[in-house]
């Protein structure tokens, strides 16, 4: 991976400087050709949607939904607060459009391509937290001087994100442009094709609880996309992750190297109990033995050198379990390697998680068994070809192949989505942004643990909240539009009320 400082420089002064003086005139080079305008707009779009959050932000998901738990002090998100969120994708979108007029002007479809899967990126991210976000007017700013845009209803969001992601796919299929400024796949078109029908399974995954019952054609779709492979190229490997690598370098080093932090994030008792239970070798990748173990000598690879804290306990309680030695920390590579493994976004075993219960659910006649033991099999050797554990720990293609035999772990098509969603909790651990949180929230699988007792959830005690609040922003300079959104869908701007994806 290459960051340069530079880019973002270079980012700044091409959007700000137009203040001043024409753009067209900034944005040409007599010593080089037009197209690298939007290959530098392209690299900061491609770093922001693959990278993580950095530092103690990396924790946030992981800390709702029963991974991690932190004994700094009492965080929110541990104990299920959730308030107003942003609206940020809106900013990001700006640069998207900058990138696909400069790629019209310089006469290079695969920029448009990228940006019209940009767009339903963002579009999908901001949908997700809130419900009804503005669609069609969002982006009229510039040209048609729209600045308090109408809230479309999530379903018709929902459309133009598909569409948007049918129209990328083709334009990189026609495409015969170059791809500059690529930091993930090094101008592969073909890689980031797959990367777009991808998501689109993870989109209309993410719809299972409208299937049948909207004017999205969710099933037939899915099933469009699987039975035609050479129109709709998918990852078929580790290799095709959308995920963004580090080195030792300033600017590219793991989001929790060197933290102030680090030794607060502790492992939570529910993924420690997954793994124990199955005898999963994953968990001496993601944890520390505790000090009470190491003091009575248990090895590193011993299941019982390990313990989880109750993330919904008392926080005095956690703290204790710290302070008598008996908690796990997670690994420590993930503080003290600056490299480490890859940050994965969206990765080929959360693919084929995806297609497993959509088979499980009967939307396409395939065997669910075969995704769901590729999706474990392609977890496993991500961490085994990308991450260090201990002397005496192996994830070797018999022990895999064991793994799978396992009691607790073989396929059972009467409890199918609960084992695909099980697995996929695993392999999610500190990678996937909130994908963890958005499947519980239309599942309620995996059971995740809830505390009324130290709940700070006020609207609902018995209950995680199922939404972000809007965006104050929005309450000041876009009530009217804002507020006919919040009452059409929710009566009430309420963390606790289920928008249309989950009804």
């Amino acid at each position: 991976m290459k960051i340069y400082t530079i880019v973002a420089f270079l980012i700044v002064v091409l959007l700000t400087g137009a203040c001043t003086q024409n753009f067209d005139e900034i944005a040409k080079n007599p010593n080089s050709p037009e197209q690298v305008i939007p290959s530098l707009l392209f690299t900061n779009l491609a770093l922001d949607v693959a990278g993580p959050s950095y530092g103690k932000n990396l924790f946030t998901e992981p800390l709702v939904v029963r991974q991690i738990v932190w004994t700094e002090a009492i965080e929110s998100a541990q104990y299920y607060y959730f308030n107003r969120a942003g609206f940020g994708g809106y900013n990001s979108m700006r640069n998207v459009q900058k990138m696909i007029q400069e790629a019209e002007r310089a006469e290079n479809d695969v920029y448009k391509g990228l940006g019209y899967f940009f767009n339903a990126w963002y579009f999908y991210d901001m949908t997700m937290a809130f419900g009804d976000i503005p669609y069609a007017d969002a982006l009229k700013g510039e040209t048609g001087e729209e600045y308090s845009p109408k809230y479309d209803p999530q379903e018709e969001v929902f459309i133009g994100v598909l569409e948007q992601l049918e129209l990328a796919n083709q334009v990189l299929a026609e495409s015969t442009g170059d791809l500059r400024g690529d930091v993930i796949y090094d101008g592969d078109i073909l890689k980031w094709r797959k990367v777009i029908n991808s998501f689109t399974l993870k989109v209309l995954i993410s719809l299972s609880n409208r299937q049948g019952d909207s004017n999205i054609d969710i099933a037939g779709k899915f099933k469009g996309i699987i039975e035609n492979p050479d129109q709709y190229p998918l990852f078929t490997s580790n290799k095709d992750n959308l995920q963004l690598e580090f080195s030792d370098k300033g600017g590219e080093r793991y989001p929790f190297w060197n933290a102030s932090h680090s030794q607060y994030p502790h492992l939570d008792s529910f993924l420690v109990e997954l793994l124990k239970e199955r005898e999963d070798r994953r968990l001496f990748f993601f944890a520390s033995p505790t000090g009470k173990s190491q003091s009575e000598g248990l090895a590193p690879n011993n299941f019982e050198a390990y313990n989880g804290a109750d993330g919904t306990a008392a926080f005095e309680t956690i703290v204790g379990m710290e302070a008598d030695k008996n908690l796990s920390k997670i690994h420590k590579r993930y503080s003290e390697d600056a490299i480490n493994e890859p940050y994965v976004r969206m990765g080929y075993a959360e693919q084929q998680f995806n297609i497993a219960e959509a088979a499980a659910r009967g939307w396409i006649s395939v065997d669910p068994s075969t995704y769901y033991n590729q999706g474990i099999k392609a977890s496993m050797e991500f961490y085994r070809d990308n991450a260090t554990s201990y002397e005496e720990v192996e994830i070797t293609d018999a022990y895999i192949a064991n793994y799978l035999t396992n009691e607790k772990v073989v396929y059972d098509p009467a409890n199918g989505v609960a084992q695909i969603l099980t697995q996929k909790f695993i392999a999610s651990f500190l990678n996937s942004g909130w994908t963890t949180y958005y499947d519980y929230r239309r599942t309620g699988l995996p059971a995740l643990k809830i505390n009324p007792a130290t709940s700070l959830n006020e609207g609902n005690v018995n209950a995680i909240p199922k939404r972000w609040k809007y965006p104050q922003k929005e309450l000041d300079y876009n009530s009217e539009h804002v507020k006919e959104a919040i009452k059409r869908q929710y009566g009430e701007d309420d963390v606790n009320a289920s928008m249309w994806l989950i009804k």
